[in-house]
């Protein structure tokens, strides 16, 4: 009977023993920190340096705490707001931050949802009191000069994260605005504004672009009256020179032989007045009657048509060759 006592004695000091080895050891994850307490009063936290990561030990009777330390995101429910040239806005907005201090933390907050409660109601105070003091447009505007939403969310975090580092023992990474966006109630009144002003762009748009083509216009008519002045006027010119041209051709071959010339413009009169349906009417003495009843005068008959001048000889002509010499 005692051989079965001393196993189960033994059984249960190897399993006391396990028991205390598994509450003494510690083990830290690179991505939380763990606060050893005893009695509910920290006694040392690791994580803070990244050489503390791995087992660690421990009293059986100490108790452990995990705290995520890594970067968290929330999510702020959309609240309503009202922008400094009085505009209604429904905003939200996101909040990113972490654990730095977990004594702090634990003794300020004790849970993650706690402290973003509370990290919510300061995000809430304080962007209400940035946006009730700047303009829609500073908001929502493609001139850089008038936008400046970065600078308002820099001066949310500034403003609050010493607050949250101190109090609640969190580092408010960074504040944004994930959507803003009028009340659901305005929006049809928005829209209609919204539409009403772009008619009016337009309209102007239109007109000035009318405007444009009515200047664009009278500058065309204007160089296209102009060039068409210019060249009626070359044309009148070019035109009387020819005109000239021809009249002198003209004189020249009359003052070479009238006689002749006298004959062509006769035979020229009768090819105009004369055909199968005209009827002339003429005196016997008519010099147009003369040249059918009596043909070409005997002087037109003896004359010789008239020598042309010669041409001027040029130098070259004036000097002969040495083969005309030898001749």
């Amino acid at each position: 009977m005692r051989h079965p006592r001393l196993i189960l004695l033994a059984l249960l000091i190897v399993g006391g023993l396990v028991m205390t080895a598994l509450r003494s050891a510690v083990i830290v994850d690179e991505t939380e920190f763990v606060l050893v307490t005893e009695f509910g009063r920290p006694v040392v936290i690791y994580g803070k340096d990244a050489d503390e990561t791995g087992l660690h030990l421990k009293w059986p009777w100490q108790s452990v705490r995990t705290i995520d330390r890594r970067l968290r995101v929330f999510d702020s429910p959309p609240r309503e707001l009202m922008t400094g040239d009085k505009r209604n806005l429904e905003l939200t907005s996101y909040v990113a931050w972490r654990v730095v201090d977990p004594d702090r933390f634990l003794r300020s907050a004790g849970m993650l949802d706690v402290a973003e409660a509370r990290l919510n109601e300061r995000v809430s105070a304080a962007l209400s009191h940035a946006i009730g003091t700047r303009e829609l447009a500073s908001l929502a505007s493609t001139d850089p000069k008038v936008w400046s939403l970065d600078t308002l969310t820099a001066g949310l975090v500034k403003t609050i994260a010493p607050q949250a580092r101190e109090e609640l023992g969190v580092e408010v990474v960074d504040i944004r605005l994930r959507r803003f966006n009028h009340p659901v109630e305005v929006r049809p009144a928005v829209f209609d504004l919204i539409r009403s002003e772009r008619k009016q762009v337009a309209a102007s748009l239109r007109a000035e672009g009318e405007a444009r083509y009515q200047v664009l216009t009278s500058q065309a008519d204007r160089e296209r009256d102009a060039i068409l002045a210019k060249a009626d006027a070359d044309a009148e010119r070019i035109k009387g020179q020819g005109d000239a041209e021809s009249m002198r051709v003209l004189n020249e071959a009359h003052a070479r032989d009238p006689k002749f010339y006298e004959f062509v413009r006769t035979l020229e009169t009768y090819r105009a007045i004369l055909d199968d349906r005209a009827t002339v009417v003429l005196s016997s003495s008519s010099p147009l009657l003369r040249l059918l009843t009596q043909g070409p005068s005997e002087d037109l008959l003896r004359d010789t048509p008239p020598v042309p001048p010669a041409p001027e000889a040029t130098p070259s002509d004036k000097v002969a060759s040495p083969s005309e010499k030898t001749r």
